[in-house]
């Protein structure tokens, strides 16, 4: 709108301006070198404006001939340029659909037509990649290393190369650098920890993890976790060559997470080698508290060897009183009337731990002893026959036949690091791998549960069954007359 207002202005103002000229013709005189012409006035002006107009082309086609070389250099740079870009652009796609081939070409074609040496060696590296040429990868990330722009993505791409080939050493060198100078970069951060716990180095990782936290790439609780698993694999290292130190690694890692029966096991037990039996204590009752484990009741009862049998027993009871409501608990309250051969605090015992959950082996091995203690050996028989095919209890096998807990490899606390670390979930590596666990009641017992050929034909006579040798045996295992009720 306004240049259609602008437009018919100047239409009006030409219109007068002819007008004008029209009623006012004049003349125009030019006298040079003694020549003398007249023209009328409006005349004169057009001529002068065809002349203007003509000296203004002149002058830009002049221009332009003596500015064509600049031009036609600037016109061939920025072609160049549209080319290295376009080249960039299909390597770029090539590399992430997966054409590590045709990413090759194009990348070196991109090379060739831009220079910018950073961008063109990253692209090749990457489409090296792509194309399976950790070889050639290699060689650009490490041309990269020397340009402080480029050294950190250096890295990162050298970082990949050696976890794609399982090269420890080189993962461990490269993912070092990078946390050093990565600064909040959290791929820098996992790297390097996995490597040193891939490694084994627990001592090196934990200081890995305390940087990291500071840092803010892990959660302060699952570091804390971490830590104590960290710490407790550190002092199992250790412990034969320098107790002192790996006491003082396992109580770090008890109080970094007190529910974690590892780290506690151990510092109660190292503890109390070194006479520190009060701090042992409290490790061990701070992790009861927290998450009730067998080897824990067993290092307690073991703290004081010193302790009378009586003294023990009602020691472990206070442990019990700690968790009541725990399994566990229950459990080791069953297992201290077993041996005093209290009866009616066994069945007090033994009641709440067969009504809740599938009753374990562990748990049929105690109704055996039970059994065996009230001189009933036909029930024993059957908690015996039934243990056989009851589902174990995964935390019992963290107890070998020693009497040996958390006997775990370096493979072992490497999953620890993630199951517990990040999930707080406690593996049992031993249950996993079917390996032989602590017996749930003595071979003694398991012997004399199974009645012998004098008691059943003492049964059968009291029972007026034929034959004075004949025995009737319970119900086999897979009988499915064992249920519950009957047992």
């Amino acid at each position: 709108m306004i240049r259609l207002i602008l437009t018919v202005i100047l239409c009006v103002l030409t219109a007068m301006l002819a007008v004008f000229l029209t009623l006012n013709p004049g003349v125009v005189t030019i006298d040079f070198l003694g020549m003398n012409a007249q023209a009328p006035f409006a005349l004169a002006i057009g001529a002068l404006l065809v002349a203007t107009f003509l000296l203004v082309v002149a002058w830009w086609v002049i221009a332009k001939l003596w500015a064509a070389p600049d031009a036609w250099k600037r016109f061939s740079l920025r072609r160049r340029r549209d080319q290295g870009f376009d080249a960039l652009e299909r390597a770029l796609i090539a590399s992430a659909a997966g054409q590590g081939d045709l990413a090759v070409r194009q990348a070196s074609r991109a090379e060739a037509l831009l220079d910018r040496p950073a961008l063109s060696r990253l692209l090749a590296a990457r489409a090296a990649e792509a194309a399976g040429d950790l070889e050639s990868a290699q060689i650009h990330y490490e041309a990269m290393l020397s340009d402080a722009k480029t050294r950190l993505v250096a890295q990162r791409g050298l970082v990949g190369i050696a976890q794609s080939r399982s090269d420890s050493q080189a993962l461990l060198t490269h993912a070092a650098d990078a946390f050093d100078q990565a600064g909040q970069a959290r791929w820098a951060f996992d790297a390097l920890f996995e490597a040193q716990v891939n490694a084994a180095q627990w001592a090196k990782a934990e200081t890995t993890l305390s940087e990291g936290e500071r840092r803010g790439h892990v959660d302060r609780a699952e570091a804390a976790r971490m830590r104590a698993v960290l710490l407790t694999a550190e002092a199992r290292r250790i412990e034969a060559t320098d107790p002192e130190l790996a006491a003082k690694l396992a109580d770090r890692a008890a109080t970094a997470s007190p529910g974690f029966a590892p780290a506690a096991e151990l510092a109660g037990r190292l503890l109390a080698a070194h006479r520190r039996h009060r701090r042992a204590a409290d490790v061990l009752e701070t992790a009861w508290e927290h998450a009730p484990h067998p080897a824990l009741a067993r290092a307690f009862a073991n703290l004081r060897r010193s302790d009378t049998k009586a003294k023990r027993a009602e020691r472990l009871r206070e442990l019990a009183a700690l968790n009541p409501d725990h399994r566990e608990s229950q459990l080791l309250l069953l297992e201290i009337a077993l041996d005093q051969g209290n009866r009616e605090a066994a069945h007090a015992a033994l009641k709440p731990v067969l009504e809740t959950g599938p009753v374990s082996a562990r748990a049929c091995a105690l109704a055996a002893r039970l059994a065996k203690l009230e001189d009933q050996d036909a029930e024993a028989q059957r908690w015996m026959a039934r243990a056989s095919h009851a589902p174990a209890e995964a935390d019992w096998s963290d107890i070998n036949e020693d009497g040996e807990a958390f006997l775990y490899t370096d493979a072992d606390w490497k999953r620890m690091v993630d199951s517990w670390g990040r999930h707080a979930v406690l593996i049992h590596p031993r249950h996993e791998r079917y390996e032989i666990a602590a017996a749930a009641a003595p071979e003694a017992m398991l012997i004399e549960a199974r009645p012998t050929a004098n008691d059943a034909s003492k049964r059968s006579e009291t029972e007026d069954k034929p034959g004075p040798n004949f025995y009737v045996p319970g119900p086999a295992p897979d009988d499915p007359g064992a249920s519950d009720r009957d047992i």
